[in-house]
């Protein structure tokens, strides 16, 4: 049967799913969304087989923090630990984004952090995006979940090296708009230097920016630009 509960929530998280199709950062039925459901003991994110500009509300499983659905049909994704670990133990976090962003990836393969060459590269710079070496691997454990979660600490995201990367958030336009930006500041990043003479901000001047910006606003403002795009797309999808 398909998912019914947290009709609001799960609108969002597929919603979510869909930007990140719009914006390129699918990878066919890679990556996921998902955010904390409202038990307090479950959270939603896509099945396995669906990607996520595809996925509809009623697609979406509820998965336990053991990995049981107790709601909606479909196998669960495989990497549903890493949620798991971030929604049990992470109170502060409603949401999260994991894909595998390519820009994101070819700046830490180069060896190099995000650094401010746009608006978005400020932001990221001031609150830090660390860098996870110890493993590519898939999140398919709780202790490398965790390692990963340790290694991202207070900051917004955190790429892990030639996988992918993690964002989050107080709700899912912002652990969305953390994956879109840091996508957006990567891309800047790589197309500068393959210009060859490029130089980031000054670093007194990136700080104060990336901590002045009013993202609350700038979040709903392009989540809001998405859904209407999206909704133009497919008059269907609707809350």
């Amino acid at each position: 049967m398909p998912s019914t509960s947290n009709p609001a929530l799960r609108y969002e998280v597929t919603l979510a799913g869909r930007i990140m199709g719009y914006v390129g950062q699918s990878d066919a039925i890679m990556g996921f969304v998902g955010a904390r459901a409202e038990d307090g003991a479950s959270f939603w994110m896509k099945p396995m087989t669906l990607g996520m500009d595809e996925v509809k509300p009623g697609d979406l499983l509820r998965i336990d923090y053991e990995g049981i659905i107790v709601e909606g049909e479909g196998k669960a994704h495989n990497e549903w630990v890493f949620f798991a670990a971030i929604f049990r133990d992470y109170p502060e976090y409603a949401a999260a984004v994991h894909t595998h962003a390519a820009y994101s990836l070819a700046i830490a393969a180069l060896g190099k952090g995000i650094e401010p060459f746009d608006q978005f590269g400020t932001y990221f710079f001031a609150n830090g995006v660390p860098i996870f070496h110890d493993s590519p691997d898939r999140v398919y454990t709780f202790e490398l979940a965790d390692a990963i979660l340790k290694k991202m600490g207070d900051s917004p995201a955190v790429i892990i090296n030639y996988h992918g990367i993690l964002t989050v958030g107080k709700s899912m336009q912002e652990a969305c708009m953390r994956a879109v930006f840091l996508e957006k500041a990567a891309e800047t990043q790589h197309r500068s230097y393959a210009g060859g003479a490029a130089r980031p901000l000054n670093e007194d001047l990136a700080i104060k920016l990336g901590k002045n910006a009013p993202y609350d606003l700038i979040n709903a403002f392009y989540w809001n630009y998405y859904e209407r795009q999206l909704q133009a797309q497919d008059p269907t999808f609707r809350p």
